[in-house]
């Protein structure tokens, strides 16, 4: 199922593959029925990612509003969300999921938002990039010919979970990525060297094997160029 956010209300509409992913436009943490409604779908495994296309939309709300959504989902990502109350208790039991977002680069950049401090961007692989001159003029020449449309790809996303296995010597070549990534940071990288396992094995997975191998660690390697907080332009 598909569910856009809005502080008042769940919006539900249908979707093929079941379970898929929920769609955030704008969304109050602190809403009651936001909570009660998708924590026990979360739990039960029907919803496993939550996508924000465009984080700027919580991020314009006040202080207090940003602050306490930022909190929310560094408890959904990492520790898990145990109990969640305002003037009665909404829930009681652990749940974790992930979150898929987007933002611009002023507002990535924009200490206002106060990333260190809450340690959100840590929780992430930060994919970031820029347009070199070339690919910006064959973005030009794409719209002479065509209007705005949008591209669906399926991805095989397995019902449960999948034990990938990572070899120890790939393992411990993915701790000098890790430290620099979380140099960027301001941090030591662990929760960088964690997602980074995560990752190789996604990668291993996407081409249909249960173990990680020499192919899967050249390809992250090629990735780390934007695997970062350089906005390197795309390439190939």
């Amino acid at each position: 199922m598909v569910i856009s956010f809005n502080p008042l209300c769940i919006e539900t509409c249908p979707k093929d593959e079941k379970g898929a992913h929920i769609e955030a436009n704008t969304f109050n943490p602190l809403c009651i029925e936001t909570t009660r409604d998708i924590l026990p779908k979360i739990s039960a495994g029907e919803i496993k990612t939550i996508i924000i296309p465009d984080l700027l939309t919580p991020l314009s709300k006040s202080t207090k509003t940003r602050h306490a959504f930022i909190g929310f989902l560094n408890a959904l990502i990492e520790e898990g969300i145990a109990k969640i109350t305002t003037y009665t208790t909404v829930w009681e039991k652990e749940v974790k999921c992930n979150i898929i977002t987007s933002v611009t680069k002023q507002e990535l950049f924009d200490a206002r938002h106060d990333w260190a401090k809450l340690g959100f961007l840590s929780r992430f692989l930060i994919f970031s990039y820029d347009y070199p001159l070339s690919l910006v003029m064959q973005i030009f020449h794409f719209y002479s010919t065509h209007g705005y449309f949008i591209v669906e790809k399926k991805l095989k996303i397995p019902d449960g979970e999948v034990d990938v296995e990572l070899p120890l010597d790939i393992a411990e070549r993915l701790t000098p990525i890790a430290m620099s990534v979380g140099a960027e940071l301001g941090s030591y990288g662990f929760r960088t060297k964690i997602n980074l396992r995560s990752f190789i094995k996604a990668l291993a997975l996407k081409e249909g094997r249960k173990k990680v191998t020499e192919e899967d660690f050249k390809k992250l390697l090629y990735l780390v160029n934007w695997l970062n907080l350089k906005c390197n332009p795309i390439i190939g």
